[in-house]
């Protein structure tokens, strides 16, 4: 029995060795994809405005360390991921000349809930890189509330919406797809990541997480 029970939690540990491994890897991921793409707006942006290029350099390296002082964590509360956001999007107002709203509808009541670390900024990103006809100004939208056990967080644009594709298979950019893997990791059947065509225009990406509260 005493043997039986040591086998057991060996493989319990062993389960989430891997599935700590995963995770990280799924973080490690997104850092150079952010870098890149936000390298590339500030290169073009140097050659325009070079003291704008400077200031968003400085925000940029301001990003970064903030990111790998979290990286030891999968796990942060809201108000800590949406100070991250806030940050985020205030370099991308700065590398888009200020074409860009976001508007935060949060409720206070839920902003110590837990949150996987950084899973907002990429989702943000795919809004602004598909939601912006022409690459004109954009508008995005991040609410979240609590439903019951769980937190319901959406984050909405007014661009062309989602592709018929992508509709299809659930699967969009490698932002949708890291954060997909990672709430699979981390949560299991117990949260989701969907992509929605709005009504009224534009796409949602709606996460359903369990409710959890930061002690």
């Amino acid at each position: 029995m005493a043997l039986a029970c040591l086998v057991a939690w060996q493989h319990v540990q062993f389960s989430r060795r891997i599935a700590d491994a995963e995770l990280r890897r799924l973080r490690m991921q997104l850092n150079p994809h952010f870098l890149f793409n936000t390298l590339n707006v500030i290169s073009e942006l140097g050659y325009e405005d070079p003291e704008a290029a400077d200031r968003a350099i400085t925000q940029l390296s301001g990003l970064l360390r903030k990111s790998l002082e979290e990286n030891r964590q999968q796990e942060i509360s809201l108000q800590s991921e949406l100070e991250f956001l806030q940050d985020y999007v205030a370099l991308q107002r700065m590398l888009m000349r200020d074409n860009l709203e976001v508007s935060m509808h949060v409720d206070p009541a839920v902003t110590r809930a837990r949150v996987p670390a950084m899973f907002l900024q990429p989702l943000v990103e795919n809004a602004l890189t598909h939601g912006r006809p022409g690459k004109g100004s954009g508008t995005v939208r991040v609410s979240a509330l609590r439903e019951g056990n769980t937190l319901r967080i959406e984050i909405s644009d007014d661009g062309p919406g989602v592709a018929a594709s992508v509709l299809d298979t659930g699967r969009g950019g490698i932002g949708i797809t890291n954060t997909q893997a990672r709430l699979r990791y981390l949560y299991g059947n117990a949260a989701g990541l969907g992509l929605h065509n709005a009504s009224g225009g534009g796409a949602i990406a709606r996460i359903v997480l369990p409710y959890r509260e930061w002690p």
